[in-house]
């Protein structure tokens, strides 16, 4: 054939060109990123959509431990605030979680809290909820249900601040859970972790603690 193509003049055209063509790489770099491209920036896309969640929910864990601090040393329980409350109602202690809080505790100390919700989570997204248990072997610790109207809105959260106590509060075992929606939606290629309306994704830290030995403010009968 090369012989028939080198004696014939019309066929030497075609046989160069083919040969250029064979040897020639130029775009192959971009025809093969045209074909594996899009499914290697879903997958990537797929990993930031997770990870932002399990990232979201570490956050909310380390807000949930040093609030169950508060808790624990009765520092909740017993401090004088700044708005004049001796001892933290369920708005009182939402707003040291979102904003820190200051004021005074039961031996007179002035105290200073910074907020402990990660900037990245916002107080409006936030619902506490605690109550307290006969023993460690209690079933409270599964998520609360949300309540939804037709238009999305919670209409109920079951939750409350439920720390009943006669006297000091101490050695009491308390169960703090702090739950979050976390706005996702629907990722790429499909993947959803929705498990809420409004494509939120509900995230729950919970503690478990039983409280320290303190001392009620000298104004209160009970703490």
């Amino acid at each position: 054939m090369a012989i028939l193509s080198d004696s014939i003049p019309g066929l030497r055209g075609p046989r160069r060109f083919s040969a250029i063509l064979w040897k020639n790489h130029d775009g192959m770099a971009a025809l093969e990123f045209a074909l594996i491209g899009p499914a290697f920036l879903a997958l990537l896309l797929a990993v930031l959509y997770t990870m932002f969640i399990f990232l979201a929910q570490q956050m909310l864990e380390t807000a949930a431990q040093s609030a169950a601090r508060i808790l624990l040393t009765g520092a909740a329980q017993t401090t004088t605030l700044a708005n004049g409350n001796v001892g933290m109602n369920a708005n009182d202690f939402k707003n040291a979680i979102c904003n820190g809080y200051s004021g005074t505790t039961a031996s007179g100390q002035a105290v200073s809290v910074l907020p402990l919700l990660p900037s990245m989570l916002s107080c409006s997204r936030l619902t506490v909820n605690i109550t307290t248990a006969a023993s460690y072997n209690v079933g409270s610790t599964a998520p609360p249900t949300f309540t939804y109207n037709g238009s999305g809105v919670i209409t109920s959260t079951g939750t409350g601040y439920n720390y009943q106590s006669s006297g000091s509060g101490s050695s009491r075992i308390v169960v703090l859970q702090l739950i979050y929606l976390w706005p996702t939606g629907t990722g790429p290629l499909g993947l959803t972790l929705v498990n809420q309306p409004n494509g939120n994704r509900m995230i729950v830290a919970t503690s478990v603690f039983t409280t320290e030995a303190y001392s009620c403010d000298a104004s209160q009968t009970s703490c």
